[in-house]
């Protein structure tokens, strides 16, 4: 007499009891003969195939590509909502490595603590502000409105990576989601700009861009940058290659 089996495979929020009937057709090799498994998903590097019985003919198996989109449907029981989010959000989305956001902040005037030089008002031009985890960039576009296209620029501020990304410093920014994306901008405006990173950002002021922002300051009552004066990002990159590097870029 056979002694039955139970194995339970717990999950995240739910339990299954599997019988040891099933269980030993599971780890047998497909295709399976148990009439209680009536399909399987195979997983092969990046390509899914969905295989199950003919239901006319039980002895014929049927195997049919599936796309990532129509299996995120299938296994997606729960709607997703990302809440209210925060203005200026032009794209969000999820991968595999995580929340990623991109936000467009237009042309304005700040007041940034720029260290040894003080307290500086200026304008600033039109900013687009990216981030996944924990991880942001922030790129300057010359227009005033956002388009994907547009080419992207350094922001005219010290403590900015070649790449947009930001240098926090000792500042830890929160993890990227669509509350979070106004919390981490106002970290990153409001924080304290040093001699770090500061050349190549100005074309008149190249070893230097608070020398521009200082100039900027002594001529508050301007109401726009000077977009002629900002350097172009690699070989002049679109807005929309530099967010698909990050989106390509692995996460630590």
């Amino acid at each position: 007499m056979e002694t039955s089996i139970e194995t339970t495979l717990i999950e995240t929020n739910c339990t299954a009891v599997i019988s040891g009937e099933i269980l030993r057709a599971i780890l047998t090799d497909p295709p399976r003969k148990s009439p209680a498994i009536s399909a399987e998903l195979l997983f092969l590097d990046g390509i899914y195939i969905l295989h199950h019985r003919d239901q006319e003919n039980p002895d014929a198996h049927v195997y049919k590509f599936i796309s990532p989109a129509a299996l995120r449907t299938a296994f997606s029981h729960e709607p997703i909502d990302t809440g209210w989010m925060e203005p200026g959000i032009v794209r969000w989305g999820t991968g595999s490595t995580d929340t990623y956001l991109v936000k467009f902040i237009p042309p304005a005037i700040y007041t940034i603590n720029c260290d040894q030089l003080g307290d500086l008002t200026v304008t600033l031009p039109a900013m687009v502000f990216a981030g996944k985890k924990f991880k942001y960039w922030v790129w300057a576009i010359k227009d005033k409105e956002f388009t994907p296209q547009a080419p992207a620029f350094h922001v005219p501020l010290p403590n900015i990576y070649s790449s947009g990304q930001v240098c926090w410093g000792v500042n830890e920014p929160p993890a990227a989601n669509s509350v979070s994306i106004n919390q981490a901008w106002k970290l990153f405006i409001s924080s304290v700009f040093t001699n770090h990173f500061t050349i190549n950002k100005s074309h008149k002021y190249r070893k230097d861009v608070r020398q521009q922002l200082l100039k900027l300051h002594k001529r508050y009552r301007r109401s726009t940058y000077p977009v002629s004066d900002l350097m172009p990002i690699g070989n002049q990159k679109s807005v929309a290659m530099l967010v698909q590097e990050i989106l390509n870029e692995p996460i630590d």
